[in-house]
């Protein structure tokens, strides 16, 4: 996944998910079904996914707080909040042509954004000046034809 402005979307030694300095060294997600699948709307499932670190089975991305993080399910003492928050309905064209927002399940009008440090998190819509730019994400290999699906970001 890449920002608009083309800076890569990577996992830090710290577990948080960041900008990198540059568009070298994306981190590769891998989709799942939605971890919250049992708790939204019918009509939300297709769009409604998880992201796996491909370099850390079992670990997923969820906002903790506000910030965005990747963490193991096995660490988690409540499950079904891990689920809502590893949870996101993928849109195309929300903000931007051909660019994706990543909407939070569980905090309606809340996207992914990149930060001013670098972090990514989830904002509620609107509360920044450029939020349409920090809300939305150049994607590649976008497949959903197998079992599982591969998800490389890039934020422009």
């Amino acid at each position: 996944m890449y920002s608009k402005i083309g800076r890569a979307v990577q996992v830090s030694s710290s577990s948080e998910v960041v900008l990198s300095e540059d568009v070298r060294g994306a981190t590769t997600f891998q989709l799942f079904g939605c971890r919250a699948r049992d708790t939204i709307p019918a009509e939300l499932l297709l769009h409604c996914f998880s992201l796996m670190d491909i370099n850390q089975t079992d670990s997923y991305v969820r906002h903790d707080g506000s910030i965005l993080r990747v963490d193991p399910v096995n660490d988690t003492d409540d499950l079904p909040k891990f689920d809502l928050d590893s949870s996101f309905i993928i849109l195309s064209d929300t903000f931007y042509p051909d660019l994706y927002a990543l909407k939070s399940i569980n905090s309606h009008y809340y996207y992914i954004t990149s930060r001013d440090d670098g972090r990514l998190g989830i904002i509620q819509q609107g509360h920044i000046s450029n939020y349409y730019d920090t809300a939305s994400f150049r994607v590649y290999d976008y497949n959903t034809s197998g079992e599982c699906s591969v998800l490389c970001v890039h934020v422009l």
